[in-house]
């Protein structure tokens, strides 16, 4: 019993290890090959350092008109550089979490094959498609976009319904059919053996007394 306990509770703790595993190499592929867009770092200093160098010590209003204009154009351009840093990362945060969740379902259905022969690693990749399946929305809570955020939190629902069902639902209320002419081992064979000697037993005893009636 001890034993027995051990290797239930090694199980658990290597199938949440790997699905541990699982999300930190779906999180670094995602992050390696659709990396963040990056910051215009050397653009956006160049122009607040010729900003500084129009303003210097003085106040805006104490600038020319010339500075003056010159300054409003420098910090409309620092501006839409900004504006478009902050466009791209939220697109990139919308897609990352679709992304993640995609790759997460697809980790969940490969859970659903060999979940009767390999069911420790099973586990650990279901583990892992909803870890992963989490990372995911919450990369979407993170993005300011409301329609993406709640279409990627009806889809990961919907796929953690369906998936559930198809593991744990459908399985325990598949009946187990049998065919007549196929009985499951020698047991049933034997049985059904009897069964047809027996048949036979009673049909010859009804000839007999058939067959003394008639004389």
């Amino acid at each position: 019993m001890n034993e027995l306990r051990r290797k239930e509770g090694l199980g658990i703790i290597f199938a949440f290890f790997l699905g541990l595993m699982v999300t930190a190499f779906v999180g670094v592929g995602v992050y390696t090959f659709y990396p963040p867009p990056e910051r215009e770092s050397e653009l956006l200093n160049e122009l607040i350092d010729q900003m500084d160098e129009i303003r210097g010590s003085r106040a805006v209003s104490e600038l020319t008109e010339a500075e003056k204009e010159r300054y409003d154009t420098l910090s409309e351009q620092r501006s839409e550089l900004y504006a478009a840093y902050y466009k791209a990362q939220q697109a990139w945060l919308r897609n990352s979490s679709i992304l993640l969740v995609m790759l997460a379902t697809v980790i969940m259905a490969i859970s659903l094959i060999s979940a009767e022969k390999l069911s420790l690693i099973s586990n650990g990749l279901l583990l892992g498609g909803v870890f992963t399946m989490l990372y995911g929305v919450g990369w979407s809570l993170v993005a300011e976009s409301t329609i993406g955020r709640f279409i990627v939190i009806a889809i990961g629902l919907a796929i953690t319904i369906a998936l559930g069902y198809i593991r744990f639902v459908r399985k325990q209320r598949a009946p187990v059919v049998q065919y007549a002419g196929q009985p499951s081992g020698n047991a049933d064979l034997a049985h059904l053996e009897q069964r047809v000697g027996a048949l036979e037993k009673r049909i010859n005893e009804a000839a007999a007394v058939l067959s003394s009636n008639n004389q």
